[in-house]
């Protein structure tokens, strides 16, 4: 059961996540899912955040429909990202909720690496279309179990120098894409219930705020500031979920 506190949570989550999107364009997912997992546990906290990471998206690949996409990579990326996902969203109905708060914490802690690090690998175009579909599954596979696709996704289209407007709609028909199948997929296993929805469709209002403040933001302070401070928070959360899970086990 959703409690009023929970809620309240939740619009804060999805109001900083919204920020963080609108800044970076990436980021709702990121912010609000492990958060939530810390209260609600990780099953009901994708199925939270699922409505909210559907129309976020969406709104982001309409308002930038026009960029062109990377060539000859989307359609396999997005096909096997579809498969994988649903392979995914099986794992997170089967695995002890502790193994799937562990993978989160270690998918979390891997990105912050990644990002620190920054290592400036470039893919060709060639190379970029070998692996669009592996990369792609594997990110389905990661999304539908623990909802975030970002330490593969965001990886593999930053890697490919796309511009910004061409990334931000790459990144977005991947979100949008594996929403889409993880929503009926969710609801199909028995996940997705009225009330966590219903927090979601409450949420609505803050993910939209915070795209807003996050795009005037974007126009006034340096998006590394933001990037910092959410790295920071990602580590703190990544360090709760690992505790968390490894209390769980010590605790089993």
């Amino acid at each position: 059961m959703i409690t009023i506190g929970t809620v309240l949570i939740a619009l804060l989550l999805f109001t900083a996540g919204g920020i963080v999107k609108g800044l970076l364009g990436v980021g709702l997912p990121m912010v609000a899912i492990p958060g939530l997992t810390l209260i609600v546990g990780l099953p009901n906290a994708l199925a939270m955040v699922s409505v909210p990471v559907a129309l976020a998206n969406l709104w982001q690949v309409w308002q930038f429909r026009q960029a062109p996409g990377p060539g000859g990579v989307l359609v396999p990326y997005l096909i096997s990202g579809a498969i994988g996902t649903i392979i995914g969203t099986l794992i997170l109905v089967s695995l002890p909720e502790a193994w799937l708060e562990l993978g989160l914490a270690t998918m979390l802690i891997g990105y912050v690496v990644l990002r620190l690090s920054n290592p400036g690998l470039k893919l060709m175009q060639g190379a970029a279309r070998k692996s669009a579909a592996p990369v792609g599954f594997g990110a389905g596979v990661l999304h539908g179990s623990t909802g975030i696709a970002g330490p593969i996704g965001i990886t593999y289209f930053h890697a490919q120098g796309l511009s910004r407007d061409r990334f931000i709609l790459s990144v977005g028909l991947m979100f949008l894409t594996f929403a889409a199948v993880q929503i009926p997929m969710l609801g199909l296993t028995g996940i997705l219930r009225a009330d966590t929805v219903l927090t979601g469709v409450i949420g609505l209002p803050a993910v939209a705020a915070g795209l807003w403040i996050g795009n005037m933001l974007g126009r006034r302070i340096e998006p590394k500031v933001f990037d910092w401070l959410v790295l920071i928070v990602l580590t703190w959360t990544a360090a709760g979920l690992a505790w968390r899970s490894v209390s769980e086990f010590a605790g089993g």
